[in-house]
């Protein structure tokens, strides 16, 4: 994010407070809502919250139907009183300034065959080989039972998806890292509403050039997944156009967990020793009701704010969304009473921003746990045995201290890992879970790279904290870390595609860029001047211009994404696993005619392949990158397939400049034909057009794009 865009968070708090747009919790029924007192608005201070007070909810299976074990209803519901364990620091009940009662608030979430939690859902669990079918209804009703028709968070009605009055209450289910057909792979566009008289008004039938399937004329949709992959940690979440960044932070994701014989065959931690741990950050009102922070809408004829047929200014969306309070499994810096034994936690990070890095702390004496705290002959006792889509080589020891050395968890991206509480640098004490990811995140750590605003160690910087003071209840015979550590499963990674560039096609150059957008102005308060609002861009292309990105069938691809903006960027790919190849950064620092940039008019990114410096930082030898750097594949995403990376960023990024951009090259297998997706994950930069369709085809002659070239210099210096 530039620093325009950092002044611009400034101005999205002035108009949050003197404004109150972002209000949300409030139901959004048809009726009215109720008179609230104007102090029901104010921002709840996140640093005068009691912490770790709140057990941690333990996200139950969904029940299976005995008659049909291979079919799961999933329906989209809300809740009203959702307690997220908010409390003074004192532990005392934090009153709602309208109702004098203890204040909730309003989420929604996934009922799975009756079973609804109120946030999140249920862990659907399935084996690889055995198909799923999984019927998702939007029943999105208020308290009377009414349909919902306004959102619980302002909608911005001029970005892509949201700009042509679609309803506000749509939803579309996208199983995030699953194998699957396009028709059940949750287009963004094949959303459906909760009312189905609605629904019938915008229903379409399926555009096989945009490759969109058909959107339905009823509330519901059946998908049929595959499951024709390996055990991995998967899951579930809202995907509608124009809102996805608003329907997971208002609870729409869960888990689904493939598990298969080899997991079976590692004896791992299971049952309530198998945690599945999604992570998120949330801003609340004094109510207790979320907020989502936005801005507004400004004329770029007289830059005065934009409003709508009623009179109400026009929310605008903003670049990226950071709360201030740490929510896992639904609660406010949770506990967690722990066994001196092995654990499995499987991390998630669904937040829409903010990267998590983790290490641990002394809750006592406040100093870090790092791997410097073993004696001679120890080992160190957490380890990273599978990412996004299944199990590594082997385990491979993550969190060993704060800032590179932390387990990094880009958004959307899993982490699989066993933490050994029996080891002596955990058993009897009361153990931090930290968080020391600056955000936005640009692959650097410490006070030079922290916004106090984004990072306080006080409160973001804290996640949930482990007691490991639960008696034993019996003899661990889970493997061994030190087992774990040797063999996992074999990894056999995919060929590097035969000959071929980026007209070929087995080569694929993508560009990330920031650009400004000329039909939408903010207010900088700071320096009092008005800016264009940001877009976010592949290619150059927003979301709706034609596919470029055209895969054979059954091909073989090397995709080089390269990024020039100054942030870390976590890209994900619909349909594939992917292997990461190589990262680095691309050389453009004194050096002519090594890149352009995509244009955003046919032509695609010209890149010297001489150029690309593999596991450097920016300015130095190949090779050469220190641990932990962003510009280096790290130990956790080696020999191991994933569907999430890490993007590192520029080195010098600004209007009409760009030095060192960084990049990162995957390499996957297209094996299903039919338009997917792939786009940053976090989701404020997906909805500022941060994604594009991709077309698997079935012959060469439909894979040619026609792409206008520059006379171009390749630079081999």
């Amino acid at each position: 994010m530039t620093r325009g865009w950092q002044r611009y968070l400034g101005f999205v708090l002035f108009s949050l407070v003197s404004l109150g747009i972002g209000c949300g919790g409030g139901g959004g029924g048809s009726s009215a809502a109720p008179a609230v007192s104007p102090a029901a608005k104010n921002p709840l201070n996140a640093s005068a919250l009691q912490q770790f007070a709140n057990p941690l909810i333990q996200i139950p299976a969904a029940p299976v139907d005995t008659g049909n074990p291979a079919f799961f209803t999933a329906t989209v519901r809300q809740r009203t009183d959702w307690d997220f364990g908010l409390r003074n620091i004192d532990g005392s009940r934090i009153i709602d300034p309208t109702t004098g009662r203890p204040i909730r608030s309003t989420t929604w979430g996934y009922e799975i065959n009756g079973l609804f939690l109120g946030i999140y859902g249920p862990t659907i669990e399935a084996r690889a080989g055995v198909p799923v079918q999984v019927r998702y209804v939007n029943d999105l009703r208020d308290d009377s039972g009414k349909y919902l028709t306004r959102h619980l968070f302002p909608v911005d009605p001029t970005i892509t998806g949201a700009s042509r009055g679609e309803p506000e209450i749509r939803t579309v289910t996208h199983l995030h890292g699953g194998h699957v057909d396009a028709e059940f792979d949750g287009h963004p566009e094949a959303w459906i509403t909760n009312d189905p008289a609605v629904q019938a008004l915008w229903a379409l039938p399926a555009d096989p050039v945009r490759g969109r399937p058909a959107r339905p004329a009823t509330n519901f949709v059946t998908y049929t997944y595959r499951n024709d992959q390996p055990a991995a940690t998967l899951w579930f979440h809202d995907h509608a156009m124009g809102i996805t960044r608003l329907n997971p932070y208002a609870g729409v994701a869960a888990f689904y967990l493939l598990r298969d014989s080899v997991e079976d065959s590692l004896n791992l931690p299971k049952g309530n020793y198998e945690v599945p741990l999604v992570l998120q950050d949330k801003t609340f009102y004094a109510d207790g009701s979320l907020a989502f922070k936005t801005g507004k809408n400004l004329s770029t004829i007289d830059f005065e704010p934009m409003h709508d047929k009623d009179g109400n200014i026009i929310p605008s969306i903003k670049p990226e969304f950071f709360g201030d309070v740490i929510v896992v499994n639904g609660q406010a810096w949770p506990y967690f009473d722990v066994e001196p034994r092995r654990y499995r936690f499987r991390f998630l990070n669904a937040a829409d921003s903010r990267m998590f890095n983790l290490w641990f702390q002394d809750a006592q004496t406040g100093l870090p746990i790092t791997k410097d705290s073993l004696n001679p002959g120890e080992s160190w006792p957490v380890v990273q045995i599978a990412a996004e889509q299944g199990f590594a080589n082997n385990a491979v020891e993550v969190a060993t201290g704060s800032g590179p050395r932390g387990l990094l968890i880009g958004n959307g991206e899993r982490a699989d890992v066993i933490i050994d509480f029996s080891h002596r640098i955990f058993n009897g004490r009361n153990v931090l879970l930290r968080n020391d990811a600056p955000a936005p995140f640009s692959g650097a750590f410490g006070p030079d790279a922290e916004d106090p605003a984004t990072l306080d160690p006080k409160t973001t910087g804290k996640v949930m904290k482990f007691n490991v003071k639960k008696p034993l209840s019996g003899a661990d015979t889970t493997a061994a870390i030190s087992s774990l550590k040797r063999s996992l499963k074999v990894f056999a990674g995919l060929p590097a595609p035969e000959g071929g560039d980026s007209t070929s096609g087995l080569i694929r150059y993508i560009d990330l860029q920031e650009r400004s957008e000329s039909q939408s102005a903010l207010l900088d308060p700071f320096t009092n001047t008005v800016s264009n609002r940001m877009q976010l861009l592949i290619n150059g292309l927003r979301f709706d211009d034609p596919i470029t990105e055209k895969p054979v069938v059954n091909a073989i691809e090397d995709w080089v994404i390269i990024n020039t903006t100054p942030d870390v960027h976590p890209m994900h790919q619909h349909l594939v696993a992917f292997q990461v190849i190589e990262k680095g950064y691309l050389m453009t620092d004194g050096t002519d005619g090594n890149y352009l940039r995509a244009d955003g008019a046919g032509m695609m990114p010209q890149v010297n392949p001489a150029a690309l410096i593999p596991n450097a930082d920016p300015g130095f030898e190949p090779g050469t990158a220190p641990p932990g750097s962003p510009y280096a594949i790290a130990p956790n995403e080696m020999n191991v397939w994933k569907d999430t990376v890490k993007v590192p960023p520029a080195e010098v990024s600004g209007p009409g400049t760009v030095v060192n951009p960084g990049y990162v090259r995957v390499r996957a297998r297209f094996d299903i034909i039919g338009t997917y997706m792939f786009h940053c994950h976090i989701l404020s930069h997906e909805e500022n057009e941060m994604m594009r369709p991709f077309q698997v085809v079935a012959t060469p002659a439909e894979a040619v794009v026609v792409s206008k070239k520059k006379d171009f210099f390749f630079s081999r210096k």
